[in-house]
């Protein structure tokens, strides 16, 4: 019996050895959960918008926003499969006068349909979409020059391709609107676009 003494009488001490610092479990952070516990690889988040880019901004929505009249502005919706994409495409009031002055010899052409294309791109994880977002904002500050306060976890604005970039999460939500002739004033509804997604991103 006093030969397995010693291992009885130090178990204890050996167990308390092994057991972190109170102070320390207490500070330690729980481990992402986005990370497979087995292997340790970043998992991605789920991404209800792969196959209903047209969701995310509904046509019901777009047609009170932009005062659409369907029939007689010739609305029209497309998606992409597995995309997270759509495109809206309408005649603007004075199409017909546009569409005439356009075919003149030397006339300054003039759209005659009001574009919003919505797509939502899928970084998988938070960080990678951190990351990506901050590559667009320090590689890309000649095309998006603007920051825009207020939207998601951080938007920034083109002038030139009239979009809008808004980060939310592991998503980016890319709003590319062609509403107005001068590129700068797509800017505020494109603002508003981007807040009846961000409701349903949350």
């Amino acid at each position: 019996m006093t030969r397995f003494f010693p291992i009885i009488f130090f178990t204890p001490f050996l167990f308390l050895a092994c057991q972190p610092d109170s102070k320390e479990a207490n500070t330690r952070q729980p481990l992402p959960l986005a990370i497979d516990s087995i292997t340790g690889a970043p998992v991605g988040l789920p991404n209800p918008w792969k196959n209903a880019g047209c969701d995310l901004v509904t046509d019901a929505e777009a047609i009170k926003l932009f005062n659409i009249d369907p029939t007689r502005d010739a609305l029209n919706t497309r998606t992409l499969p597995d995309r997270g994409f759509c495109l809206r495409s309408w005649y603007r009031p004075d199409w017909k006068e546009r569409e005439s002055n356009n075919e003149k010899p030397d006339a300054e052409y003039k759209e005659f349909k009001n574009t919003l294309v919505t797509q939502v791109l899928d970084y998988g994880t938070e960080a990678v979409s951190k990351e990506q977002f901050e590559m667009v904002r320090r590689d890309q500050r000649d095309t998006f020059e603007a920051e825009v306060p207020d939207l998601g976890d951080g938007a920034m604005w083109s002038t030139s391709t009239t979009s809008l970039m808004v980060k939310k999460g592991h998503l980016v939500v890319k709003i590319t609107l062609d509403h107005q002739d001068i590129p700068q004033d797509n800017l505020p509804m494109a603002k508003e676009v981007a807040k009846l997604a961000l409701q349903k991103m949350l």
